[in-house]
């Protein structure tokens, strides 16, 4: 059991609500799960988590821990037998989701909502077994153009698929290769006892032995060496509409591991590399249009850069620095699941004006020596607060 205070571990305040350390616990969770960060240390971090949320979580044991400290609730983990996982796992759950080949809605929640999909819908051979999850999820880069336009990539990636030499046993099959296990005898659950200030606390936790199973595997199969599965590397062709967001979560029914005769589903995130010429805000699209100083004086056509390609466009005359230019229909292409089409706005912003000769400059002195009414207009306003 950890040493560390349990609201300091969850990130909360002494005095926090229900909702509040239910919430922290979410998000630390996933933060140190095992299965996402690989970082050294996680996995205790991840236990510290799970313990100190089935403290705090619980009125009683929280009466006990605040009053008392770590004694007050010390018999509540098991010993060995504590399995973070558990409390993982009764706090995601919930109805997974399948279907034939092809995309679905978007996650709104993010990655967390992933989650909450991801450890649901195992097939379970005891009410306490954890089994291997047939849900997967990968990560995919794409650049800014194509997550406006849209993209066909080809993914590869390794699934898990029941043993073919074992069927799924993990054991050779031979007489009595799979026998009762000899620490909970069969129940999957190991019943511990402690003696504490409270009185003896009974805990009940999923066996350290056979993880829930009941069984143990005596001789196990020469091919998967008794994890029961096969790694198998697949490749599939995904189209990836366009329009997508950074972080965004779509989801490929039907393509992940093949466990107990179940298939999950393969859930892709995405990754927007950021653009060094655009930026977007909800279905528009910003660029910056260079444009000449003189060329902005006396109009004509300008280039500027949209993700479908060039767009020539006439500049008035006057064109002033720091001007949007409206190009509509040429933001974010839109179905009914991302609202209506954006616009690309193209903002004005002037370079250095080119190098000019003698006699360039002498022909240009003439209009700069001209009266400017805006300038004259601010000279005056300064000239009357001047005094």
């Amino acid at each position: 059991m950890s040493s560390r205070d349990y609201y300091e571990i969850l990130g909360v305040s002494k005095d926090a609500t229900e909702d509040q350390i239910k919430s922290a616990f979410r998000k630390k969770a996933m933060q140190y799960h095992p299965d996402r960060n690989k970082e050294p240390g996680a996995e205790e971090k991840f236990k510290e988590v799970n313990q100190a949320y089935e403290v705090l979580s619980d009125p009683q044991k929280r009466r006990n821990y605040d009053q008392f400290g770590p004694e007050g609730v010390e018999g509540s983990f098991g010993g060995a037998g504590f399995n973070p996982f558990d409390i993982f796992n009764q706090f995601f759950g919930g109805s997974g989701r399948s279907g034939g080949v092809h995309f679905e809605d978007s996650f709104d929640g993010g990655f967390e909502d992933i989650f909450t999909s991801f450890f649901t819908g195992s097939s379970r051979r005891s009410g306490f077994s954890r089994q291997k999850e047939t849900n997967l999820i990968i990560s995919i880069s794409l650049t800014f153009v194509e997550s406006i336009v849209g993209v066909k990539k080809t993914i590869e990636y390794k699934i898990e698929k029941d043993c073919k030499t074992c069927g799924g046993t993990g054991s050779d099959n031979s007489e009595n290769s799979i026998i009762t296990c000899s620490k909970c005898n069969g129940s999957g659950v190991e019943i511990t006892q402690k003696r504490t200030i409270m009185g003896i606390i009974q805990s009940q936790n999923v066996c350290s032995k056979c993880h829930g199973e009941g069984k143990e595997i005596l001789k196990k199969c020469v091919t998967c060496k008794g994890r029961k599965v096969e790694e198998e590397r697949v490749e599939i062709d995904v189209e990836i509409p366009g329009g997508v967001t950074n972080d965004e979560h779509l989801k490929v029914s039907g393509k992940g591991s093949i466990i107990n005769g179940k298939t999950g589903d393969l859930y892709i995130n995405i990754k927007v590399h950021p653009s060094k010429i655009f930026s977007r805000k909800g279905n528009d699209i910003y660029v910056i249009l260079k444009v000449d100083p003189i060329l902005a004086i006396v109009g004509g056509e300008a280039t500027i850069p949209s993700p479908y390609g060039m767009k020539s466009i006439k500049l008035k005359p006057g064109t002033k620095n720091g001007d949007i230019i409206t190009v509509p229909s040429h933001g974010v292409k839109t179905s009914k699941r991302f609202g209506s089409n954006g616009d690309l706005f193209a903002v004005v912003e002037y370079t250095s004006p080119k190098k000019f000769n003698q006699a360039d400059l002498k022909i240009l002195s003439k209009f700069a020596q001209e009266t400017n009414e805006e300038i004259e207009k601010y000279l005056k306003e300064a000239r009357k607060e001047m005094g």
